[in-house]
């Protein structure tokens, strides 16, 4: 547990240190990354409406070059998004092992790792080298991989390919582009997001997150009265902006975009 502290407060430092001063937002969606005004944590924010951790800056950066889009949202509204899980690295960038082992993994689709059957694989995926690509991963985060078949020969393994063959953290952990969620909170924090945008033909689920009861109602559909955990569920079929709100708090108001 220390060890999962210490690693999300170092990235969180390094985030707090290059991130803009300004006014938190809720207006964020799927892919977005987030994290709280004074919580340790970079989060994704996902299909499923969950926020998935970044373990640490080693695994961050397997993804992104810098910290130049992360949405500031206050601690309060991130606390009404469930956590999900953590982010695993990017396919095909690094070689990883866990300290406790010498065994060296590639990374495959899907956070699956694939042990290396020689140094001379390892040698022609990775270079001259390739012991200088390999990253320790603490063994309290081994358990967000999966194990795979082994790499017995370099053919079965193009690294440059599999980085390629996903372009977010969406599609390595298989998420439906077509589905956006979005979390009722209470009267202070509203709907999170309070403006997401989704394609033509996406459906959003509402989950309430909140003790209290809440029923959402825009032009054209309502939900039943939802108690906590309770969802609802709405196709957008046409594009355009769809505003709706609490009807036992009419002050809860939010938007949903839709676009081609």
């Amino acid at each position: 547990m220390k060890n999962i502290i210490a690693a999300l407060s170092c990235i969180a430092l390094i985030a707090g240190m290059m991130l803009p001063l300004g006014a938190s937002a809720t207006a964020f969606g799927p892919g977005s990354l987030i994290k709280g005004e004074s919580f340790s944590a970079v989060y994704y924010f996902a299909e499923d409406g969950k926020r998935y951790v970044f373990p640490n800056e080693k695994t961050y950066f397997t993804w992104y070059e810098n910290f130049d889009n992360i949405t500031v949202v206050d601690d309060r509204t991130l606390g009404t998004i469930p956590i999900g899980g953590n982010v695993t690295y990017k396919p095909g960038v690094k070689m990883v092992k866990i300290t406790t082992d010498p065994t060296v993994y590639v990374v495959d689709v899907g956070g699956v790792l694939r042990p290396i059957a020689s140094e001379q694989i390892a040698e022609t995926l990775y270079n001259i080298n390739w012991n200088q690509q390999i990253d320790d991963i603490p063994d309290a985060f081994f358990i967000n991989y999966t194990m795979g078949s082994d790499i017995d020969a370099a053919a079965e393994f193009k690294p440059a390919d599999v980085a390629n063959s996903v372009s977010n953290i969406s599609e390595n952990k298989g998420f439906d582009s077509s589905q956006a969620a979005i979390s009722i909170g209470d009267t202070v924090t509203g709907f999170v997001p309070s403006s997401i945008t989704v394609e033509v033909g996406s459906t959003v689920t509402w989950t309430n997150q909140d003790s209290k009861p809440h029923k959402i109602k825009g032009e054209g559909f309502q939900s039943p009265t939802l108690e906590y955990k309770d969802t609802y569920q709405r196709t957008f079929n046409q594009v355009g902006s769809f505003e709706y709100y609490d009807e036992f708090n009419e002050g809860m108001v939010a938007n949903v975009s839709v676009v081609n």
